[in-house]
């Protein structure tokens, strides 16, 4: 198994998700409010002042997918984690209620890579530090 090779960001996007930062930047009740001062702190842009708020989610949902589909490791055989972005994205339900498909699917990224495998069969498949 090769050892995949993140950047400093990703391993800083990775960290937030698994709730590392939780000092620093607390949740705030959805994934996309509390993404905004990481966001911000990386890209130097303000949602809603800098650019359009449409803009910062179709961002953070290509980097965020960018970084799941770096360190997925889906075992289903039928690419079950991308059907459960798209399901969630085109359907409401009580853990993905929030009112814009992206939002929902960006919800479903940060839950996929929270729960991301980083060890699998005693070997480290990337490093956080």
């Amino acid at each position: 198994m090769n050892e995949i090779i993140l950047t400093e960001t990703e391993k800083r996007w990775i960290k937030f998700c698994k709730g590392h930062y939780q000092d620093i930047y607390p949740f705030k009740g959805r994934w996309v409010r509390s993404f905004k001062p990481l966001f911000i702190k990386t890209y130097g842009w303000y949602p809603n002042k800098n650019i359009p708020r449409m803009d910062y989610l179709y961002c953070l949902f290509n980097k965020l997918f960018e970084i799941y589909m770096k360190i997925a490791c889906d075992e289903s055989g039928c690419n079950r984690q991308i059907l459960n972005i798209f399901n969630a994205a085109f359907h409401k339900s009580i853990a993905r209620n929030e009112k814009l498909p992206v939002e929902r699917a960006i919800s479903e990224l940060c839950g996929l890579i929270q729960c991301n495998q980083i060890i699998k069969n005693g070997v480290n498949r990337y490093f956080l530090d």
